[in-house]
């Protein structure tokens, strides 16, 4: 293909809901190491969040699908600084540093129109050519995000003693640990939103964050990926105090943190860590081999956690922004 396709060799049509496992499909063709589950995507699709607009799109050439593409922003009303987002990506034989700005700017187009005043966009470290393309359309770099992997096998030991570790303290400070499955307290997940919200505010960003409606949380909970008997919970008293899910991919995809969170009340006392040792002992009984995580680059705490119970760093994310 080479660097000659010109800015209007792309059409754009609307997708929808069917074209999610199609999207997953470019995005595993792109990046086979972090393959992405297309039932995760259709469910996520046909389930928008009430404080974002999001318009979605496939990318032809020729009559030919070569592409997703998307442009998405908090309602303006509960984010008046107006961040929009443009993100897609191309299959692998499609992709050139000219096809991938020809798509962010179609999209850069749209969310200017619906209002936008600040630009962002997604890469990961190690997408030259992603990067590249970013950068030639005027975008600095925001933020960085770190990833991370543990061998479960490697770790397999020493994990199921930190755990044991954990429990025992967790009895002392007097946290009970249970799953969601294990919970009957029927206002459970209004505690969870509320606990989540509250975790969300302290998390270090750039761009405000949006909030969150409880019916938010109510389809996560009843997501794909997401099981409640691996839905974690840390409880002291009738209140929810902790959190720590890992998201198993029904299809394909690489078991990995959802969420994590505590309460202001209770850091530093371990709950963090035990539920996470919680999530990684359950998933070696069940036979999983690794499981990832992502934090922001300046989320101290967190990062010294993951790197206590053995996770290995690999390649993470990098946010750009550009002004209107």
């Amino acid at each position: 293909m080479g660097d000659t396709v010109t800015r209007t060799d792309f059409a754009f049509s609307p997708a929808i809901t069917d074209d999610a496992a199609f999207a997953a499909d470019v995005d595993t063709a792109v990046r086979p190491s972090s393959p992405r589950d297309p039932m995760v995507y259709q469910y996520w699709w046909s389930h928008p969040d009430e404080n974002w607009a999001i318009n979605r799109f496939i990318v032809s050439r020729g009559g030919r699908r070569v592409g997703h593409a998307s442009s998405e922003h908090a309602r303006w009303e509960v984010q008046p600084e107006r961040y929009g987002t443009v993100g897609g990506e191309l299959l692998p034989m499609e992709r050139t540093q000219t096809t991938l700005g020809a798509l962010f700017e179609a999209m850069e187009k749209r969310v200017v129109a619906d209002g936008a005043r600040v630009l962002g966009v997604y890469a990961y470290e190690n997408d030259p050519l992603r990067i590249a393309a970013i950068e030639a359309r005027g975008y600095k770099e925001d933020r960085r995000s770190r990833r991370w992997e543990l061998d479960l096998f490697a770790n397999r030991e020493k994990l199921l003693a930190m755990a044991e570790i954990s429990r025992e303290r967790m009895r002392r400070e007097g946290v009970r640990i249970l799953t969601l499955a294990q919970d009957d307290d029927p206002s459970v997940i209004e505690k969870v939103w509320r606990l989540s919200e509250e975790a969300g505010d302290d998390v270090p960003t750039t761009e405000p964050r949006v909030p969150e409606e409880m019916a938010a949380y109510a389809r996560w909970v009843n997501a794909p990926e997401i099981h409640r008997d691996r839905f974690w919970l840390a409880r002291l008293g009738e209140a929810v105090v902790g959190l720590s899910v890992l998201g198993y991919p029904p299809v394909r995809g690489i078991v990995g943190t959802e969420w994590t969170a505590t309460a202001r009340s209770v850091r530093g006392r371990g709950v963090a860590r035990a539920l996470k040792c919680e999530t990684v002992a359950q998933a070696i009984a069940l036979g999983v081999d690794r499981v990832r995580t992502g934090n922001d680059a300046a989320n101290d705490p967190i990062l010294h956690i993951n790197e206590t119970m053995g996770y290995k760093l690999i390649p993470g994310g990098i946010h750009y922004l550009r002004p209107v």
